[in-house]
């Protein structure tokens, strides 16, 4: 995780002070170059930062219910696994507000490098990509079309972050949307042998073309995302609790706790 991420996550535990926000946000090297003290830029890079009152700072997604919630379902196709070595071939996403799906995007993007077991995989072709719309000007249109919605994922922090630096390397500015991660939200709401994309839907009944294309893996992740939100427990009301609740910390947290019981002999 960024010092970053650590210091927009702080924002939901209490108001910041407009000084101490800005002060904080012109340390990080990710910001270098862009105006913190706007706040339209900070939205644009995905923040959805809004005042709190006249002296401090918070988040929309503290307050904003689920079902009134912007979340953009996001899936990549690369050629290799390490942003600072390989590049996105294909973003797909679906954006959904007031629990309905409202739009798409989805772009191959241009490059003379795709090895043979990729290729395999997705079905893409080294012909298509030399055709494709240049990285630059598809994340420019994926930059306006997420917005400050959630970034939800299969294994968010992959797509999440492979994305944020390719913005960073073209100028653009790294991502600052809060996540959610599809695989953490399942294992919470539904009782599946297996929590991959694949198996997740074939145990859903969720029909599922083209495995490995970002478009459909992202609508696909799209349904799981529905079907667990049915699970939810009712004191999970706004965006952030949900997020809030993904997270495996606490559950963590339990097994150590029954494991040091176990070491000890103690009983809980």
């Amino acid at each position: 995780m960024r010092a970053l991420d650590s210091y927009i996550f702080k924002m939901t535990q209490k108001p910041i002070f407009h000084k101490e926000f800005f002060a904080k946000m012109h340390t990080f090297k990710e910001l270098e170059h862009i105006d913190v003290e706007d706040l339209s830029m900070l939205r644009l890079l995905g923040l959805p930062i809004t005042k709190y009152n006249n002296h401090a700072f918070t988040l929309e997604t503290l307050t904003t219910p689920i079902m009134q919630g912007k979340f953009c379902i996001v899936d990549i196709e690369t050629n290799g696994s390490k942003p600072l070595l390989n590049q996105i071939i294909e973003i797909g996403a679906v954006m959904i507000e007031n629990g309905k799906e409202v739009g798409e995007f989805s772009s191959l993007v241009k490059t003379d490098i795709l090895p043979d077991s990729i290729e395999q995989l997705t079905g893409i072709t080294l012909s298509e990509l030399h055709h494709a719309p240049s990285l630059n000007s598809v994340l420019e249109g994926f930059r306006l079309f997420i917005k400050d919605a959630v970034f939800v994922a299969h294994n968010v922090n992959f797509d999440y972050y492979f994305i944020s630096h390719n913005l960073e390397e073209a100028g653009f500015g790294p991502l600052l949307n809060r996540r959610l991660d599809t695989i953490d939200l399942a294992r919470k709401c539904i009782e599946a042998p297996k929590y991959g994309l694949s198996s997740l839907t074939e145990h859903l009944g969720i029909a599922f073309e083209n495995h490995h294309r970002a478009l459909y893996d992202a609508k696909a992740t799209a349904q799981v995302f529905f079907k667990a939100l049915e699970n939810i427990p009712e004191e999970v009301q706004s965006v952030e609790q949900l997020i809030a609740f993904t997270k495996p910390q606490n559950q963590r947290k339990k097994k150590e706790k029954i494991n040091r019981s176990t070491t000890t002999g103690t009983s809980l």
